[in-house]
């Protein structure tokens, strides 16, 4: 087995602790390298301020019917998969706490025996498929969400180019980029509404819509699939405007609170994803953590409805939103 290569990161410092061993200082930084996207998707969403009403604003309701299933709140759980730190119950216990909020969960990685324990807890279930170069186990894998009784399935095609921790590659020899044709094929496949991830452009948009998805999910993976992808609150508004009306938009990468969910909505999301915050919430305090946090979302994206004098969230839109530089 070959060594694993040091990262590009991992070099630079090497070499300056190095330099600082015989007293030489040359400042080098890779500045925010491997944060850029994460730093430009809460300074834009941080632009966004709200013009708000207090005078005859409406009671607001944040229930949503996504999939087929009539859920609490627009802000669901993307798409986990397990972190070394996580117990081995980790995705019952969100699951849980997803139930219990109204929400829905989207699972990642992971067998079969994991994804029946998930929806056993009586969540709704999504799971989203890796573009595996074994075709063959895309298909394996959705067929067995459907007959497990997933309320849909995807594929976030963006980790075609593997995964990508910090500045290390792997993944590469599993995943790998899906024509077209072949996702027609897949969608056409299985009865369950299917969910394009990773979309971040008009044409992969339009794709989309002509090969028969049911949605986009608009989401540059927190920056764990490609740096410097465009991030998902820029990327949002001309996709939403172009395809919002043939199939259902949604959006994840950044978002963490109530108000930024709102900000999601405005820009043309039907329903916004939150991933780094469920595992945080999970961590706290476990399936009561996350239900928790979704609760106190739900609260804020509620309050912010009525200051805003959006009654349902068919009535949220961009002129809600005013940008402050």
């Amino acid at each position: 087995m070959s060594q694993e290569l040091p990262t590009v990161s991992e070099i630079y410092v090497k070499g300056q602790t190095n330099m600082e061993k015989i007293e030489v200082k040359l400042p080098f930084s890779l500045g925010t390298y491997t944060s850029a996207i994460p730093n430009a998707t809460r300074n834009y969403l941080d632009s966004l301020f709200f013009t708000p009403c207090f005078i005859d604003t409406a009671e607001a309701d944040t229930s949503i019917t996504l999939f087929g299933q009539k859920l609490k709140t627009p802000v669901f759980c993307s798409a986990l998969s397990k972190y070394p730190f996580m117990s081995d119950n980790w995705a019952t216990d969100v699951a849980t706490g997803i139930a219990k909020a109204g929400s829905l969960m989207m699972l990642g990685l992971g067998g079969s025996d994991e994804l029946q324990k998930v929806i056993d807890t009586g969540a709704p279930v999504i799971k989203i498929v890796k573009p595996y170069r074994r075709t063959e186990l895309i298909y394996e894998k959705i067929h067995d969400a459907e007959k497990r009784g997933c309320i849909a399935v995807g594929m976030d095609v963006s980790h075609a180019l593997g995964r990508l921790r910090g500045d290390r590659v792997d993944g590469t020899d599993m995943r790998g980029p899906q024509t077209s044709a072949e996702l027609k094929k897949i969608i056409a496949s299985t009865k369950l509404p299917f969910i394009i991830k990773g979309v971040l452009n008009l044409s992969d948009a339009e794709k989309a819509v002509a090969i028969g998805a049911a949605a986009v999910l608009v989401s540059n993976h927190a920056a764990n699939s490609f740096l410097f992808g465009l991030p998902s609150p820029l990327a949002l508004p001309p996709i939403a405007e172009k395809v919002g009306k043939k199939l259902v938009v949604l959006v994840d990468s950044g978002f963490k609170t109530g108000n930024d969910a709102l900000k999601g909505l405005a820009l043309g999301a039907k329903a916004v994803g939150m991933g780094n915050p469920i595992v945080m919430a999970l961590m706290a305090d476990g399936a009561t953590g996350v239900e928790n946090l979704l609760n106190q979302i739900t609260a804020e994206l509620h309050r912010s409805m009525v200051a805003t004098n959006c009654a349902k969230l068919v009535d949220i839109n961009k002129s809600i939103l005013t940008t402050v530089r």
